[in-house]
C-alpha cells in the first residue's frame, strides 16, 4: 500500500496499528479507568476508617456490658422509679437542692431500640457538688442517663452558690412491655 511518498509494507502496518491502538488503550485507561481508580482508592479508605469504628464500638460495647452488666433499661412504667432514684441519690450529696424536676415526652429515633425520656433538673450547689453529683450519676443502679447539657449561673443570693439548669437523658427499653 502506498500514501503519498510513505510506502506501507505489511510489517509496518502492522506496527502503526498496533502503536494506534496501544495510544488508544492509554487515552482510554487516562481518561476512564485511572479516575476510576482513584474513586475506588478513595472509597476504600473511608470503608477501612468506618471498619475501625466499628472495631472501637464494639469494643467499648464490650467493656460497657462488663461496667453495667447487671444493669437493665427501664420500661416506661419503671422510668419514674428511676426518676425517684436520681432524687434521692442527689439528695444524699450535702449541698445539693433540686429546685425542680420536669420529665419531658418520651421519644423514640428512627431504627432505635431504645426510647430517650428528657428531664430538666434545676439544682442549686457549688461548682465541687455539682461535679460530685454528675459524676456519680453513672452509680444509679435502675437505669441508664447522660448527661445531654446543663448551663450554670451564679447564685445572686447565696455567695458561693450556683443554679445549674441540667438536662439529662433518660433511656427506657423500646420493646413494649406485657
Amino acid at each position: 500500500m502506498k500514501i503519498g511518498k510513505l510506502e506501507l509494507t505489511q510489517e509496518k502496518m502492522i506496527i502503526a496499528i498496533a502503536g494506534i491502538i496501544a495510544a488508544a488503550a492509554l487515552i482510554v485507561y487516562i481518561v476512564f479507568y485511572a479516575p476510576l481508580l482513584g474513586g475506588i482508592k478513595k472509597k476504600y479508605i473511608e470503608c477501612k476508617s468506618i471498619e475501625n469504628d466499628v472495631i472501637d464500638m464494639r469494643t467499648i460495647i464490650k467493656g460497657a456490658g462488663k461496667v453495667y452488666g447487671d444493669r437493665i433499661l427501664s420500661t416506661e412504667e419503671e422510668v419514674y422509679g428511676t426518676l425517684d432514684e436520681l432524687t434521692k441519690h442527689g439528695s444524699k450529696i450535702e449541698g445539693v437542692n433540686f429546685l425542680s424536676i420536669k420529665p419531658k415526652e418520651i421519644k423514640k429515633e428512627k431504627g432505635a431500640e431504645y426510647k430517650i425520656m428528657p428531664v430538666e433538673l434545676k439544682v442549686e450547689s457549688s461548682y465541687e457538688q455539682l461535679g460530685v453529683f454528675l459524676g456519680s450519676l453513672d452509680d444509679l443502679e435502675k437505669g441508664l442517663v447522660k448527661v445531654k447539657s446543663f448551663d450554670i449561673d451564679r447564685d445572686e443570693t447565696k455567695p458561693g452558690q450556683f443554679i445549674t439548669d441540667v438536662t439529662i437523658e433518660v433511656y427506657i427499653s423500646g420493646r413494649e412491655s406485657k
